[in-house]
């Protein structure tokens, strides 16, 4: 099965990761509407460099980074995928460090910006791409959380900004006693992948996926229980 889905896992956390259950909710959904293929590349794991900011991927040899190392995998999978999708939690109201070395390290996928109105154009390799980005977060609500990295992508994607798909709460994702209220968030989200996969995106859902899970004040006991002020 060609691996047509390629999975950025961007959480420390790695497999334990909460986010990690929510992409692979997404990506169950897809799956059962293409039966691709999928490839899991685990960021907090690649030896990526930071981008030297150099220019030479535009200037002097197009579309090639001149650092070599684990980011050419990330190039080859990205350039075979149909579909990618990005995960991670949000770190400081934005991507965590590695999730944007990583993003950062794409513009050689990216035209030189040539002082027109559209800032990056991508390379043929890109074009068609479909995009799409899950994150949890540990407060009780996304409202207001998550609009700096709306900021950024819209930025990024200017007109064909991809799904973000937001949870609050993740801390419950660890809670036994939270596991029927879990699964069926994850549901949800599974719901939204098979809409993602056949080109459809149901706003109302979105915004139901990144609802509370429980009222403000019971989670804000629970975290209290499960992380005790020092």
């Amino acid at each position: 099965m060609d691996a047509k889905i390629l999975l950025l896992n961007g959480s420390p956390r790695g497999k334990k990761s909460n986010t990690l259950l929510a992409a692979n909710a997404l990506i169950e959904g897809i799956q059962e509407v293409t039966g691709y293929g999928l490839q899991t590349l685990e960021t907090n794991t690649l030896q990526v460099s930071p981008c030297r900011g150099c220019f030479n991927c535009w200037d002097v040899t197009p579309g090639q980074c001149v650092i070599r190392d684990d980011m050419q995998t990330v190039y080859e999978a990205a350039t075979a995928a149909e579909m990618i999708v990005v995960s991670f939690p949000i770190y400081f109201f934005g991507m965590p460090g590695p999730v944007k070395t990583v993003t950062d390290r794409m513009i050689p996928m990216m035209r030189a910006y040539d002082g027109g109105p559209i800032l990056h154009r991508v390379r043929p390799a890109m074009q068609d791409k479909r995009f799409l980005f899950v994150s949890t977060c540990g407060f009780h609500t996304t409202q207001g959380i998550y609009d700096p990295l709306r900021a950024q992508l819209k930025a990024i994607f200017e007109e064909q900004v991809p799904p973000l798909v937001t949870i609050p709460q993740a801390e419950l994702m660890q809670v036994p006693q939270m596991k029927d209220i879990v699964n069926h968030r994850l549901e949800q989200v599974k719901a939204f992948g098979k809409q993602f996969a056949e080109g459809k995106t149901d706003e109302a859902l979105l915004a139901e996926i990144a609802s509370p899970l429980i009222l403000e004040r019971a989670y804000h006991r629970l975290v209290k229980m499960m992380r005790p002020e020092t």
